[in-house]
């Protein structure tokens, strides 16, 4: 999955002004500590499902309707799109992406907010078979949904200048000399 996904994992979204000043439940009735405490456990399981490699799990992070851009991957737009670059990342022995959150913003109306972390990623590089490792950073933004659940609707993943590296091959295992006994 290329350049992150990850999660996620996942991101400059340019120019979100989304006026999330303030955290006061007083300023607009929102549950602003409840939020940021539901996307902090969101992104928690965004490492146990992307270790895991479930697709439907990783698809379930986002809004029916949710844009996602990854570097390396076409624009997905909605939730059938967002599945598919899951479902064929997830076919890559290689692929492993580790999201870090770094900062959780919640709007004073307690109905959006935003998170941003940092992202490490291996996966098989499609034209070369090598395995790569790189990092980035990914900005998410969170809609509270009806049922009280967050969902990201827009996820940006940013790579690292130059952190696209080949991993180097593993050492061949040395097998132990027997010794008797006896």
């Amino acid at each position: 999955m290329r350049k992150f996904i990850a999660a996620a994992a996942v991101i400059g979204a340019a120019g979100i002004s989304l006026t999330l000043g303030g955290c006061d439940k007083a300023q607009g009735g929102g549950d602003a500590d409840g939020g940021k405490q539901a996307i902090q456990a969101d992104e928690a399981k965004w490492n146990k499902d992307l270790k895991a490699k479930d697709t439907e799990a990783l698809a379930g992070h986002y809004a029916d309707d949710a844009y996602f851009v990854a570097p390396g991957e076409a624009p997905a737009n909605g939730s059938t799109a967002i599945r598919q670059i899951f479902a064929n990342a997830s076919t890559d022995p290689a692929f492993a992406v580790q999201i870090s959150g770094e900062k959780i913003e919640v709007a004073a109306s307690g109905d959006i907010a935003y998170s941003r972390g940092k992202y490490s990623e291996k996966y098989t590089d499609p034209k070369t078979g090598k395995v790569m490792a790189g990092s980035g950073s990914y900005l998410a933004i969170y809609k509270k949904q009806d049922d009280g659940s967050w969902k990201i609707v827009e996820d940006f993943a940013a790579p690292d200048k130059d952190s696209t590296k080949p991993v180097p091959p593993e050492k061949p295992a040395v097998r132990a000399k027997m010794t008797s006994f006896g």
